[in-house]
């Protein structure tokens, strides 16, 4: 049917632009072969990289490299409408360089973050067989763009969101999100901008700016620049962010559930920096288990204090954590586990780390220490992740004192029905903390984050959670005109509860959500997904709500075994 399509739009100019819009040359798993099998160390021991040579292609399936001066006038507008990812952008990316030895890790972990960046849609790192000699070989890199230009439509009951984001900023692999939302019913707007660099002039460093007023008037402007642990070939990791935000909060009171609002105004200063060292190296040179040392530093600042803050709920403190971890990180390329037919990356290993620091708040250094271990691996039913964290604060009462995090992940293996394969997710989280709300506005347990409850305000706040999530993934099997569908359902509960409560007498949260992912191999926006979640009752108001568009099916919480930034249990800080 495409190829009748593509014969009847060379008929006339403008339907063979539409065409080319619209349609791709050719399958995109045409275009850029994606595997499975990791490269093999011992199949080219010894030998030197000589040439990379780098390849990529547009988003309408057509190689850079055979372009022609004599390119029709919709040819030119159509690679004026996306701009290609340069090749620096992408060289950049690539953890190994010529004259440099084979290391088939470096190759697989340069597969591995190009796969995860936002422009990349397919990419395929080989070595060219047909003129590798007895001590060189040569890299072939092919790139498959990803359409970078995405609109952005939301629907939350009387809200309604516009904006796009931008994925591939004049091929430099930087992003721009606008998004402006208004409140009809209220009559108030919001409006959200950010500006990411990533990689950094190849640093890895990911440097960006948020702007952000909400329908409430509360305004946000953040900084930050950081260069993560991104795979357990890093060596050094840090970053800063500087952070202002004027918002209206509920401001908590001993013996009352009448919270009343207030104004704070906040500048948030928070400095890191770390470096990780290889131990145990493995067979054939593979580098997977490491020990992170790291440092942390945070000033909290509150400005213009409430005049009702008589007990410094209010009162601005700083901390310094430092921390030692172990960590074994692996990763295995899986298929059909969030997205249909393509290669995921899905890390497993174990972990183990101590903390500890202070925190001076009000003149008063408390002493702080705490513990975490994680494990994850594959079984012959699937796949799951465990993950605890212990902390406790000394010098304090005891009912401010400890706090506790268990976070766990689960899915099955793909299961064969009649009409598709289907995939189980199940993850539960479980926090008990301390009532350092009443101290703090930044450490309040919640119910609102992405992963949780996002249509939940950040002031429902207590110091016991329980979540459990259940979501299904389906890969149906037949397709239509080359579309291939797989929908998706949701279902979480949660629990919230203060000190003096027991955890289920409280009401009990829940959402329900659908979505559906389309993919249609033949088309430029060839990747489609859509979803739709709604919450019975929201606290406060206790309305429900529904948002369109907002969640997509990989949000479910895992650990990604990287060396996490030292913090206190359950808390930002």
């Amino acid at each position: 049917m495409y190829y009748k399509i593509e014969e009847f739009s060379d008929k006339k100019k403008y339907t063979k632009f539409l065409h080319r819009l619209v349609f791709r040359r050719e399958a995109d798993s045409v275009s850029v072969k994606s595997r499975i099998e990791k490269p093999v160390q011992s199949s080219y021991e010894g030998k030197i990289i000589r040439n990379i040579t780098i390849e990529t292609i547009d988003p309408f399936g057509y190689k850079i490299s055979d372009r022609t001066d004599n390119r029709k006038w919709y040819d030119r507008l159509a690679e004026r409408v996306h701009i290609d990812s340069k090749r620096s952008t992408i060289k950049n990316y690539l953890l190994f360089k010529e004259g440099e030895h084979y290391n088939a890790q470096k190759l697989y972990e340069s597969e591995r973050v190009l796969r995860n960046t936002q422009f990349v849609n397919r990419v395929n790192i080989s070595i060219v067989d047909s003129i590798s000699t007895q001590d060189s070989i040569d890299v072939a890199v092919q790139i498959l763009d990803s359409w970078s230009l995405k609109p952005r439509l939301r629907f939350s009951g009387n809200k309604i969101g516009v904006g796009f984001i931008e994925g591939n900023l004049l091929g430099l692999g930087h992003e721009v999100k606008v998004l402006y939302t208004n409140d009809f019913k209220e009559k108030d707007n919001q409006l959200f901008g950010s500006y990411t660099a990533y990689n950094l002039f190849g640093s890895f460093i990911n440097a960006g700016i948020v702007v952000e007023k909400d329908l409430d008037d509360n305004e946000r402007v953040n900084f930050s620049a950081n260069r993560e642990f991104f795979s357990p070939l890093t060596r050094w990791a840090g970053g800063f962010t500087f952070e202002y935000f004027m918002r209206k909060v509920l401001m908590p009171l001993q013996n009352t559930t009448d919270f009343p609002e207030v104004q704070i105004k906040v500048y948030n200063q928070d400095l890191w920096g770390g470096y990780q060292f290889p131990v145990f190296v493995g067979d054939k040179a593979e580098i997977s288990r490491n020990i992170a040392v790291l440092g942390r530093f945070q000033n909290y600042q509150y400005k213009d204090n409430p005049a009702l803050d008589q007990n410094d709920f209010f009162a601005s403190y700083n901390s310094f954590l430092a921390s030692a971890t172990f960590i074994e990180r692996k990763f295995a390329v899986k298929k059909n586990v969030f997205r249909y037919n393509l290669p995921e990356d899905i890390p497993y290993g174990k972990s183990f780390g101590i903390t500890g620091g202070v925190l001076n708040r009000s003149s008063r250094p408390i002493p702080y220490a705490g513990i975490a271990g994680s494990f994850g691996t594959f079984t012959r039913s699937g796949y799951f992740t465990v993950k605890a964290q212990y902390g406790r604060l000394f010098n304090e009462d005891e009912v401010n004192s400890n706090s506790f995090r268990f976070d766990g992940s689960y899915f099955t293996k793909l299961q064969n029905w009649r009409f598709a394969q289907v995939r189980h997710f199940f993850s539960p989280t479980f926090a008990v903390g301390n009532e350092r709300y009443n101290s703090s506005y930044k450490d309040r347990m919640n119910l609102s984050e992405d992963t949780e409850f996002p249509a939940y305000s950040t002031d429902f706040i207590g110091t016991k959670k329980l979540i459990l999530r259940y979501q299904t993934q389906f890969f149906i099997n037949k397709t239509w005109k080359n579309f291939h569908f797989s929908p998706y359902s949701i279902v979480a509960v949660g629990w919230l509860s203060q000190r003096d409560q027991k955890l289920f007498s409280t009401k009990t949260q829940s959402k329900i959500g659908l979505g559906i992912l389309i993919d249609n191999p033949y088309l430029v926006f060839n990747r489609i997904q859509l979803s739709f979640m709604f919450y019975p009752t929201v606290p406060f108001d206790n309305k429900s709500v529904f948002e369109f568009n907002d969640y997509r099916n990989n949000m479910m919480p895992f650990n990604n075994f990287g060396a996490d930034k030292p913090h206190f249990v359950n808390f930002e800080n």
